[in-house]
């Protein structure tokens, strides 16, 4: 997996949007002050994949910035050929929080959303705790490791490894060790506590329960019969009781026959009378009619003469108000011509008022004018004589200032040459360590190409040979299986025989005698042959491939020399050039100390001249300003004398006007005066108004009280016939019927009474009726049968006896078959126990197994011993390529020991190794475990987080020897330090700087 791109906006301290390429890095260093957020650029990695992050809270709302609201990473990276990208988002939405996490694949050039099936763990090939063990190495912990004791390493080891899950299975092991004990030891007390019935006593049970099956259903037969002749009886005895009752209620019906003839006579009157209850209802509306018509005429007359006394009041009333506003308008004329002169007189003193403040503004500003002006004035003489003072400064020391421009020239020319002999120089010695290196691998590649021919010569006679001897085992077999079938064939034929072979007489005589040959096993020579043929296969593709390497290591070597002579001559045109340019012998670093102290001389020369030339300029304006700031407080002091002689007038002018006014309006001001005369004329026209109003209304009054009381008469004449006429039916509707008014009324009943009296009838008629019918049925249903309550009681007596045998050989039953089913229960639950106790104790003794075999000192320690061993075979090889073939690492007797080649093969302890070889070693034994956790997954990319407090200069070459190895592994390398030195050497720097804002990346 390489990263490609990497972004953050609000995550823990990059509160905006900070942008990180890693397209064009290969190695690079992560610098920053504590605090700033380096290694939250890894966490924001592996939020982005996983939605944790290492060691701190996995909570989104614990990682989102201080402030902010919401926050955004999206990671770019590259894994097998395939580029995809995630994207994880957070926001508050205030109760509740959104999470979204999305996943892209590049296909054909454009982003394609990413199956919902396929996860991060699939894509990448592991998990999060892998993936941060496998791509973050933390040195200083491997340091740490090499250097430790014995406890200590395997401590260390366990953390880094992941294997901390075999102390968690061993505690978990434990733990159900107990628990099934202690549940197994419960049930052995629950089986020990349990009353299992025999099988004797549940025979005995089932025995009884046979014999009552066939006992209770006799019982129930003649149960059953009795209860059919109780039920036959009771039935009888009931209808004889019935027929009593009837006869007894018919009786008394019969009684109440007189009464009910009465309620009948009562019924029919009242129902002649409800007949014509319509024309005596309309009878009854028009006499009402004529009542209120009566009332209603009176009423209208009163309210006549009423009105007509109103509207004589309001007419006296209005011409008494006419009258006065006559009187009135001729005393508001005399007073609005007075008005008419006032308004002239009033228009001058607001005019002259006006420019009486225009005056007094304009004295005010005057007088600001001239304050203003005197202060410029004396502002402006400061200034100049401060200006001419620092000017005299200056010059003095432009004067005592030394400057060597011809010096200074010759500098600048050489310094993109030096520039470029810089980096040409160190461009140079970099290629030559790469040559050596290259002359190595050369030597190498040459030295197992040697040892494969030699090996290849020595397979491929071995293979001949036993080639050679497959043939002959197969040859002998063949003459032997030959030798065999022709045996055979002579047993079966007899002298005179037809031979089937050649078809000639088989004669015994001059036979030859066929040796006696054994077959010989060609499993083993066929199968040693395969093998060795495999194997002379494997060594040809191997020398194959070493003699590409070793013709492509040419090549490397022959362009990588050609380099070294362009670079070396480069480096020699280039330094004689820069000697040409200063003529005299020069060293780099004199060189740039010369340059910049002429560098400041020139410049603060370069300052002090701007300076004067800016002081000069700036006293010639001053003195401008001087003089003319003494013009303008002339100018003030003129305009100033103006503003008041002004004034002074228009307060004359003022005063005079207003005593003219304050005469023709007796005291009172033109505006109180105008208004008083507004007033009278609106309190005149609304008292007009108010009693024409009066007047009106009353007049309509009238005409309505009029027209009500015609409409009054017409209605009272109309009632009066209306009545007559109704009178005159009614009379006719009661003749009809005999009836007279008195008797109509004394008849007319409710129509609820009405339909009471009908329903008593009809309910009387219908009883007769029922009593009847059912005495008839029940004589018919008895016949000449009977029964007496003593029959009955015995019958009962009986039956009583019946059912309570059956009840008790019922309940004997049940209680039979409740036990077996219990005893059938418990047998039941007694072998689950048995069982679960058995299983358990099998699991107990399988956990306390593991448990034994998972202790520290036995499996794990296998286990980290054995991974130990591989990390440190690993390591040896990494250590060697890091170290020029000049370092092994070996294990013995539980200490860590290195092998100088260089030195015969020396061994020394590691922790007595110098700092850079010291970080060569737990590099190695890093790269190795992390080889390891990755499964053969590609690692496309490394950070390493190294551990050291200081370097000092022989170490810092180190580690960026090694560093730069790495570098050529095709692989991304970022090293997270807070060593300047160390990220100064590093081609890129991400340098992580801290501000209000948040943090930002700066790639330097």
């Amino acid at each position: 997996m390489r990263p490609l791109e990497l972004i953050v906006e609000g995550f823990t301290s990059f509160r905006t949007r900070q942008v990180l390429d890693f397209t064009s890095l290969d190695l690079f260093a992560i610098t920053g002050a504590t605090g700033a957020g380096k290694t939250s650029l890894l966490d924001a990695i592996t939020f982005a994949l996983y939605d944790k992050v290492a060691n701190k809270p996995n909570s989104s709302k614990e990682l989102v910035s201080q402030g902010a609201t919401q926050l955004k990473v999206e990671f770019r990276f590259e894994i097998r050929q395939s580029e995809y990208r995630v994207i994880r988002t957070w926001r508050n939405r205030g109760k509740t929080d959104e999470k979204k996490f999305l996943l892209d694949k590049l296909v054909d050039g454009a982003w394609e959303r990413g199956d919902r099936t396929e996860k991060i763990e699939e894509i990448i090939g592991m998990d999060f705790d892998t993936f941060t063990r496998v791509i973050i190495l933390p040195q200083g912990q491997f340091d740490e490791f090499l250097k430790g004791e014995a406890s200590k390493r395997r401590e260390i080891l366990r953390q880094l490894a992941g294997f901390q899950i075999f102390e968690q299975m061993r505690k978990e092991a434990s733990d159900r060790t107990s628990r099934h004990k202690s549940e197994r030891e419960g049930l052995e007390k629950v089986l020990e506590g349990m009353q299992v019935p025999t099988l004797e006593e549940v025979n005995a049970q089932q025995q009884d329960l046979e014999a009552l099956e066939t006992t209770i259903p006799e019982l129930e037969y003649r149960n059953k019969q009795s209860c059919k002749l109780l039920e036959s009886e009771e039935s009888l005895f009931a209808q004889l009781q019935q027929q009593i009752q009837i006869t007894d209620k018919l009786s008394a019906l019969q009684q109440s026959a007189a009464e009910i003839h009465s309620l009948e006579m009562q019924l029919h009157h009242a129902q002649l009378a409800n007949s014509i209850a319509g024309t005596w209802t309309i009878l009854q509306s028009s006499r009402q009619r004529l009542k209120a018509a009566i009332a209603a005429l009176a009423e209208s007359n009163q309210n006549l003469n009423q009105s007509h006394t109103q509207l004589e009041l309001q007419q006296q009333a209005l011409n008494q108000i006419r009258e006065h506003d006559f009187t009135a308008q001729e005393q508001i004329a005399i007073q609005e011509s007075r008005l008419a002169l006032a308004e002239s007189l009033y228009k001058q003193e607001r005019q002259f008022t006006a420019e009486l403040d225009r005056a007094d503004q304009n004295f005010q500003e005057r007088s600001l004018v001239y304050k203003d002006a005197t202060k410029a004035h004396q502002e402006a003489e400061i200034e100049w004589q401060a200006t001419s003072q620092k000017l005299e400064e200056i010059e003095l020391a432009i004067a005592s200032s030394g400057n060597n421009s011809e010096r200074l020239e010759s500098l600048r020319q050489v310094a993109e040459p030096l520039a470029q002999w810089q980096r040409q120089k160190d461009s140079l010695a970099k290629q030559q360590q790469k040559l050596a290196q290259l002359q190595r691998e050369k030597n190498e590649l040459a030295q197992q190409l040697a040892k494969k021919q030699q090996s290849f010569t020595q397979l491929e006679d071995n293979f001949n040979k036993a080639n050679s001897d497959l043939i002959k085992a197969e040859a002998s077999n063949l003459q032997a299986l030959q030798s065999n079938h022709v045996n055979a064939l002579r047993a079966e034929l007899h002298d005179g025989d037809n031979c089937p072979v050649c078809n000639n007489t088989y004669s015994i005589d001059g036979l030859a005698k066929l040796e006696d040959l054994e077959l010989i096993s060609t499993v083993e020579l066929k199968k040693q042959k395969n093998i060795l043929e495999k194997q002379l296969g494997q060594l040809r593709e191997d020398r194959v491939k070493l003699e590409a390497n070793l013709v492509n290591s040419q090549h490397q070597w022959d362009e990588r020399s050609q380099e070294v002579l362009e670079l070396e001559s480069q480096v020699q045109n280039l330094y004689s050039q820069i000697s040409q340019v200063l003529r005299s012998d020069w060293t780099a670093e004199a060189t740039l100390g010369d340059r910049q102290e002429l560098e400041q001389q020139e410049q603060e020369y370069q300052r002090l001249t701007t300076t004067k030339s800016e002081l000069i300029s700036k006293a010639w304006n001053q003195e401008t300003k001087l003089m003319a700031s003494r013009d303008n407080l002339k100018l003030a002091e003129v305009e100033l004398q103006k503003a008041i002689q002004e004034q002074s007038q228009r307060q004359s002018q003022l005063q005079e006007t207003a005593q003219q006014l304050q005469a023709i309006t007796l005291g009172k001001s033109y505006e109180a005066l105008r208004q008083e005369i507004a007033d009278q004329k609106v309190e005149l026209r609304d008292r007009l108004q108010k009693a024409e109003a009066a007047y009106q209304q009353a007049r309509e009054n009238f005409i309505k009280s009029e027209a009500t009381a015609v409409k009054a008469q017409q209605d009272h004449v109309l009632a009066l016939e209306e009545d007559s006429r109704n009178q005159e039916n009614w009379q006719s509707e009661l003749d009809k019927l005999n009836f007279t008014e008195a008797q109509f009324l004394s008849a007319q009943t409710g129509r609820s009474q009405i339909e009471t009296w009908q329903q008593q009838v009809e309910d009387y008629q219908r009883q007769v009726q029922d009593l009847s019918t059912r005495l008839e049925v029940v004589r018919e249903a008895i016949a000449d049968r009977h029964t007496d309550e003593q029959s009955i009681q015995a019958l009962r007596e009986t039956i009583l006896l019946l059912e309570q045998e059956l009840q008790q050989k019922s309940e004997n039953r049940a209680s039979i078959k409740a036990w077996l089913e219990q005893a059938d229960q418990q047998r039941q639950a007694s072998q689950a126990i048995a069982e679960r106790r058995d299983v358990l104790q099998s699991q107990e003794q399988t956990y306390h197994t593991l448990a034994q075999d998972l202790r520290s000192d036995k499996f794990q320690e296998y286990i980290l011993d054995s991974l130990q061993q591989e990390l440190a075979n690993r390591a040896s090889v990494l250590l060697k390529q890091l170290s020029e073939d000049r370092y092994l690492l070996q294990i013995e007797n539980g200490d860590y020991w290195v092998s100088d080649n260089w030195n015969g093969g020396e061994k020394r302890r590691v922790r007595t190794l110098s700092g850079g070889e010291t970080f060569a070693a737990s590099l190695s034994m890093a790269l190795a475990l992390s080889e390891r956790l990755a499964m053969g997954v590609e690692l496309g990319s490394l950070f390493l987080d190294e551990g050291f407090g200081t370097l000092d200069s022989e170490t810092l070459e180190s580690v960026t020897q090694i560093l730069e190895s790495l570098r050529q592994k095709d692989r991304l390398i970022g090293v997270i330090t807070h060593i300047q030195a160390l990220a100064d050497r590093l081609p890129t720097q991400i340098h992580v700087r801290k501000s209000p804002s948040g943090s930002e990346l700066i790639m330097i």
